[in-house]
Order: structure tokens, then C-alpha cells, then sequence
């Protein structure tokens, strides 16, 4: 994978500063994704995909970025090395600082999926899908970027913002960003220890004081 091939700290930082990180790749990736996720459309239902049929796919694949949110979110973007999880350690750094995924590697990888399925493949609805996918992925971007730059005053939001907030405290808690399904699946959100807890954690610290 790319950020196995890159085990240079110093060029993974240099990569990060020219593609990843700046205004204009940050909100550029919003257009590009949103662009092919509308092509894609586009596509399917001028190739003979029904318009319920287009939808009915498209459903689909923004339900199944939900999960791809907190898988993204916990195994790769979590990983101790690599450009990835390094990527990721500068936002919990500096949480203002703009830095996203390369819209052109969003974009190719996308429409290599496309044009190898639906177009040489000719799977119909798989556009669809994708196009679903794409948006559930800046659909995530804006909601990730309103916890830390926005000030909404819904209550939805600010349940969700103060969720991901934890996570920035607790690193391996609450990784979903724009849902907490995936959190209980996995056993992953965060739960305030409960008095007996503390009291055992409390008598556990006392009792290795007192033996060495």
C-alpha cells in the first residue's frame, strides 16, 4: 500500500506539505468529489439504468461509506506509521490546520473503478453506487470540518461535534464522525468510567505504591 512504500519520514512529510495540506487542495476535493459523483449519475441514466434503479444504488453506497468513515478512520488513518497516520497526526495537532486526502487520488482511483466495472464490465448501477459513496465522503468532509471550524448551533451537530471531541482526547474512542452506529458495533465509544471502576483503579494504583 502507499503509505507502506513510503518509509521515509522526511519524504512523507514533504508529500503531505505539497498535496495534502494548503486551502486550495482542501476545498478544490470538495468540487472534484461532488463533480464525479454527479458524472457518475449522469452516466447511469443516460446507459439505461432506471431512475429508481439509480437511486436504489446510490442509497446504498452512501450507506456503505458510513462504514468506510469509521473503517478509514480506525485502521488506516489511526495507523502508528506510515503517510496516512502521520497525515492524520498533524489535524490532531492542530485541529485549524486544513489537510485532506489528495482530491487527485480520490478522483483517479474513482473513476479507474468506473471505467474498469461500468464501462469494460458493464455492471449497471455500480456508478450509482459510487456516486452514493462519493457523496457520503464530502458529506463527511463538511460535517468533519464544522466540528472544528464552525460554530452551528443545532442540536444535532453540537451532540456530534462534542462527541469527536472525545475522540481527540481518547484516540482509539469515537471515531465516527458523522454517525455513532459503527462505535457501538465495534464496542469503541466511549463510556465514563463508573464509580466502582475508579474506585478499583484507585485502590489497584495504591496497592503498587505500597509494594515497591
Amino acid at each position: 500500500m502507499l503509505q507502506g512504500l513510503i518509509s521515509d519520514a522526511e519524504t512523507r512529510r514533504r508529500l503531505l506539505k505539497a498535496f495534502a495540506m494548503g486551502t486550495f487542495n482542501y476545498w478544490f476535493a470538495f468540487v472534484a468529489d461532488f463533480s464525479t459523483a454527479a458524472f457518475f449519475l449522469g452516466w447511469e441514466l443516460t446507459h439505461g439504468v432506471h431512475l429508481w434503479q439509480a437511486c436504489a444504488a446510490f442509497t446504498l453506497g452512501f450507506i456503505l461509506w458510513g462504514f468506510t468513515e469509521y473503517g478509514f478512520h480506525r485502521w488506516i488513518y489511526h495507523q502508528p506509521e506510515g503517510i496516512f497516520g502521520e497525515g492524520h497526526h498533524i489535524h490532531h495537532i492542530d485541529t485549524k490546520q486544513l489537510i485532506g486526502m489528495p482530491w487527485f487520488i480520490t478522483t483517479a482511483t474513482m473513476l479507474s473503478l468506473w471505467y474498469c466495472v461500468t464501462v469494460r464490465g458493464g455492471v449497471p448501477g455500480f456508478a450509482s453506487v459510487v456516486a452514493g459513496w462519493l457523496v457520503g465522503f464530502v458529506w463527511y468532509s463538511l460535517v468533519h470540518h464544522s466540528h472544528h471550524h464552525w460554530a452551528i448551533r443545532s442540536s444535532w451537530s453540537r451532540k456530534l461535534k462534542a462527541y469527536h471531541r472525545v475522540h481527540h482526547q481518547f484516540p482509539d474512542r469515537n471515531y465516527g464522525v458523522t454517525m455513532r452506529l459503527w462505535d457501538l458495533v465495534f464496542g469503541t465509544r466511549y463510556r465514563k468510567p463508573t464509580a466502582t471502576v475508579r474506585s478499583e483503579e484507585q485502590l489497584e494504583s495504591l496497592t503498587s505504591v505500597g509494594q515497591e
